[in-house]
């Protein structure tokens, strides 16, 4: 949500952020237990923003990489049932 100013504003259940872009300042307030504010400048927030954008990768890539496992797995277990199957000639 952009409002005047040059601001920009995402409002969720439990914390609000925001962003100026006149001060190039990432703001997070809490609503409930901190009842405070973490103001980041740009270097800051981009920095944040990688680190996030990391995670998310890392957490993507275990479930693939899980996945693929078990895909071998259960391909070996084929295989292994009745090795006669791959010889047709």
């Amino acid at each position: 949500m952009i409002g005047n100013m040059g601001k920009i504003t995402k409002q969720l259940k439990n914390a609000t952020f925001e962003y100026d872009e006149e001060s190039k300042v990432f703001t997070l307030y809490d609503h409930d237990g901190f009842n405070g504010t973490i103001e980041l400048n740009k270097i800051y927030a981009f920095a944040f923003m990688r680190f996030v954008v990391r995670m998310a990768q890392r957490n993507w890539l275990r479930s693939t990489k899980s996945k693929i496992k078990q895909t071998q797995e259960n391909n070996e277990e084929i295989e292994t049932e009745d090795p006669n199957q791959l010889n047709l000639f």
